[in-house]
């Protein structure tokens, strides 16, 4: 950066801590003293004054907003950038698998909110089977070491991208320009997770070098990190429910363990380059890519003929619930093996120039992501007519009738396996133009143009090993039959060579006894051979859940910003129209929807690409206003009109469906004619500042929202290819429903003692669905995402030497959408103490040690009502160790 625009940077930061400590009168003084002088980096180091800085972009913003910074360089409060967000007030956080992965604001769910690197997207392929693709970010996807900061704009404008009904988070990267020539920050750490009992190695770089004209610099940061994941848990996979009685059956017991071994690199690279005082040239990369196998195992029940019997033998029932009763049904061993990764990159070119009363801004880009599961095989042997008895009430409690730790008492069953790839990619163009303007109250008037070509893409592949063999065989008509003719028990061929395992999380019973399966011998049996005879499966593109959605959006927008004697804001419109088009598969049934792409053996007469069409266009106007109550307080004001696009799932031409055991299913699918939700959104807001490092915070908002998603119920018949039957599958399809409503107050108050340090808010969110809630129809009358209770909660200690902060987050129940089977999904209300430590060696040397999920809550999930449980999940606590050297 040019020295004239680099001043320019670092006199915003010093008017900001110039203005917190004390009247506009004394800033303007020491602001000219400043301008005139040649003034470097200005350096926040420490707990507290990372706090003022926040303190301080909050409090100079013309819009509702809360900020983050990282105390230095590479040090976040969490590894995770998800989890930093959710100690901001009004944002929740989802923890799957222990780590924070998708985020709400203020009562809209992931799907509503967006996120921007620098402003811009960034492409997100989710590498687990069981996700829609949906337009949330993946935060797993982004260490925490290469941010900032990061902006949460609750209240929007019209020069910031539309796209959420929440909120719009923007994370800023550094740049070398604004950081001392030969910056260096490395750290090493070590990360113990007690599910797995491994410790795993983490490692960050950066370097970032400028020459003496401060003209040209580049930055690179590096980091790898590994995790051996393990998640264990106990599942009902599915409450089915009947026209012939009044009971709700639990269907699919089981006791899963999940593991996963995650591998994540990440590279990002900033370039600038100012050739003159007036331009200034910004080029970013990013390359993040991440190996995520995984394996689940879980011992689950078949209850779909055994209705009759657990109804008869029920000894716990509530609200129509079965809770405790036995049956004399299967049970058996499910195995998934699957191979599975995510990758993304995006290109940024960042072009500012300053002229003569007015600034132009032009940015280019594009941002690729890949990934999914490559390749998933499912083995199962069932002991048949074992029988079992459960009670789900207080900690469930299962007993299976045979020896679940003995692999000889589980026959052959079936294999089944597939693949699911997706891509993300956009490519997008703006140009803003900024005149500086003495026009009344205005002084800047903001214009721009953003071009933005989407599209995403989901494949997906099914296996089959009972096709017949090509060119002939053994004695059995396929390789399936071979491989349970030459293992017919899961003890035979060495498939119970690890031992015995104990599941440990959320259940009693002899369920948690279980057999440790051989991944890699039945990988090798699956796809490589067994006694002599090759592989042979078929592979088939499963035709339904096959689909590709484009997206060309082009906005404009005019933006007035003006100031006076005690208040600023801005306001502006915004037009944005959307051509959309959905891409599946129209098909005739005699392939039972697959066709064969590795032989001859399924070919629908009837297939053809077909496409949907789906434009619309939005003006969405928006007002911000802060008034000046004193040199301490400020009350703002904001309205606006906002939109938020479907999920990209929701508006595909797919379609997926659950277990049809038993003679029927449950499932979901899309409706590319899903109009986006639209609300028009209300704040308010009092802050505060009483000192520099404290501050006092109350606001209120609300959104009416038009337009949401509901959910229908279509029946049509499914092939069942285990049993070679035609079975009715009821699928649960969205719709543009009614509207609804949200509104909320947000509480925030933050106190520095002078070496200790308080930090706690509270968010108080009621949403309500137009729709009638109708319990027998999934999904109508609720808005996804919403907790109605958040809290967070901080204390913290610093000295020139010691640091330590305790942090504490909760959020109440909410509703998380439909289960991949089509019944509804609540989670159960969560909290969650963290907490972190470090040692300063030296100026250049730091000790760090954190404890994640300190007091190992567990993640419950429940359908309904809370007595019908769905999961109960454990991934334990962590422990982190390290060393970070900067200079």
């Amino acid at each position: 950066m040019s020295k004239s625009i680099f001043k320019k940077g670092m006199l915003a930061s010093s008017i900001a801590l110039i203005l917190t400590s004390g009247t506009s009168a004394m800033a303007a003084e020491q602001v000219s003293s400043v301008a005139e002088s040649d003034i470097e980096v200005i350096e926040v180091k420490g707990i507290r004054s990372s706090l003022k800085e926040n303190i301080n972009a909050k409090r100079f913003s013309s819009n509702v907003s809360d900020v983050i910074t990282s105390e230095d360089i590479g040090k976040f409060p969490d590894k995770n950038v998800a989890e930093t967000l959710s100690r901001i007030t009004g944002v929740a956080v989802s923890r799957e698998f222990g780590e924070g992965e998708k985020v709400s604001i203020r009562g809209a769910g992931p799907k509503y909110n967006r996120t921007l690197l620098n402003g811009q997207t960034v492409g997100t392929a989710d590498w687990f089977i069981l996700d829609e693709a949906n337009r949330s970010f993946n935060y797993t996807m982004l260490p925490s070491v290469i941010v900032k900061s990061l902006e949460v704009n609750k209240s929007p404008v019209a020069s910031i991208d539309e796209g959420s009904i929440g909120g719009t988070i923007v994370l800023r990267t550094r740049r070398p320009l604004e950081m001392d020539a030969n910056s260096v920050s490395l750290s090493l750490e070590g990360q113990y997770s007690e599910t797995s009992e491994e410790t795993d190695p983490q490692l960050a770089g950066m370097y970032s070098w400028k020459n003496e004209d401060e003209s040209f610099g580049v930055m690179v940061s590096a980091v790898k990190q590994e995790r051996n994941l393990e998640r264990q848990g106990f599942e009902v996979l599915g409450w089915v429910e009947s026209a012939d009685d009044k009971y709700s059956v639990p269907r699919n017991i089981g006791a899963p363990k999940f593991v996963q071994s995650r591998e994540r690199e990440t590279i990002f690279a900033t370039l600038q380059y100012a050739p003159t005082d007036s331009l200034l040239m910004t080029l970013n990369y990013l390359d993040s890519k991440m190996d995520v196998d995984n394996q689940n195992s879980n011992l689950i029940n078949f209850a779909f003929g055994d209705r009759a019997e657990i109804i008869a033998n029920a000894t716990k029932i509530e609200n129509g619930a079965i809770l405790a009763s036995s049956a004399g049904g299967n049970y058996a061993y499910n195995f998934i093996n699957r191979v599975s990764s995510t990758q993304t990159d995006q290109l940024h070119l960042d072009v500012d120039y300053q002229g003569d009363g007015y600034s132009l801004n032009v940015e280019l880009g594009r941002t690729e992501a890949k990934g999914g599961t490559y390749r998933e095989t499912s083995w199962e042997y069932v002991a048949v007519g074992a029988g079992y008895e459960y009670d789900l009430t207080g900690t469930p409690n299962v007993n299976v009738g045979v020896n679940p730790a003995d692999g000889n008492n589980f026959a052959a069953g079936w294999i089944w396996g597939g693949a699911k790839p997706t891509t993300d990619e956009e490519t997008f163009a703006q140009a803003d133009l900024t005149f500086d303007v003495e026009f009344g109250p205005f002084t800047a008037i903001k214009t721009g143009v953003k071009y933005r070509q989407a599209e995403r893409t989901q494949g997906r592949h099914a296996y089959s090993w009972h096709a017949p063999f090509a060119d002939g065989g053994p004695d059995s008509d396929h390789y399936l039959d071979h491989i349970f003719d030459s293992c017919p028990t899961l003890a035979a061929c060495g498939l119970d060579a690890n031992g015995a395992i104990s599941i440990d999380a959320g259940v009693t019973g002899n369920i948690t006894q279980q057999v440790s399966h051989n991944r890699g011998l039945m990988e090798d049996i699956a796809f490589n051979g067994l006694n002599g005879v090759s592989a042979a499966y078929a592979i088939h593109d499963n035709l339904a859940e096959i689909w590709e959605v484009k997206e060309d959006i082009l906005a404009l927008y005019v933006q007035g910003d003006f100031s006076g004697d005690g208040y600023r804001g801005n306001v502006g419109l915004r037009h944005v129209s959307t051509d959309q088009t959905s891409y599946g598969y129209e098909f005739s049934g005699d392939s039972w929807g697959l066709n064969t792409i590795n032989g001859d053996w399924l070919t629908p007469k009837v297939l053809n690409w077909v496409s949907q069409d789906n434009d619309y266009s939005e003006f969405l106007p928006s007002f911000n206003i802060a008034f000046d109550l004193t040199d301490e307080q400020v009350f703002r004001v904001g309205a606006a009109r906002v939109m938020a696009r479907q999920n990209w799932a929701d508006i595909s031409s797919s379609e997926t469906f659950g277990s049809l055991t038993g003679g029927r299913g449950t499932g979901s699918r899309g409706n590319p004619n899903l109009a986006p939700t639209i609300a028009n959104q209300f704040d308010l807001s009092w802050e505060w500042y009483y000192d520099d490092a404290s501050m006092l915070s109350v606001a209120y908002f609300a959104k009416d929202l038009s337009s949401l998603r509901s959910t229908v119920t279509v029946t049509e018949d499914r092939y069942d290819q285990e049993n070679d039957v035609f079975v009715p599958v009821d699928f649960a399809q969205p719709g543009n429903g009614l509207g609804g409503s949200i509104q909320g107050i947000e509480l925030g108050l933050q106190h520095d003692f002078g070496g200790f340090g308080v930090s706690a808010n509270y968010t108080y969110t009621d949403a309500s669905a137009d729709e009638e809630r109708d319990i027998s129809k999934a999904g109508t009358g609720l808005v996804e995402g919403t907790s109605k209770n958040m809290l967070n909660l901080m204390a913290f200690y610093e000295n020139d030497d010691y640091q330590a902060r305790i942090m504490y987050n909760f959020r109440s129940d909410w509703y998380k959408g439909l289960h991949f089977n089509g019944d509804e999904l609540f989670n159960d209300s969560f909290g969650q103490w963290d907490a972190s430590a470090s040692y300063n060696v030296n100026q250049y040397v730091t000790l760090t040690l954190e404890a994640v999920n300190l007091t190992d809550e567990e993640i419950v999930e429940y359908n309904t009502n809370e007595e019908r449980i769905m999961s109960i999940y454990s991934n334990g606590r962590r422990y982190v160790a390290g060393i970070r050297v900067n200079f």
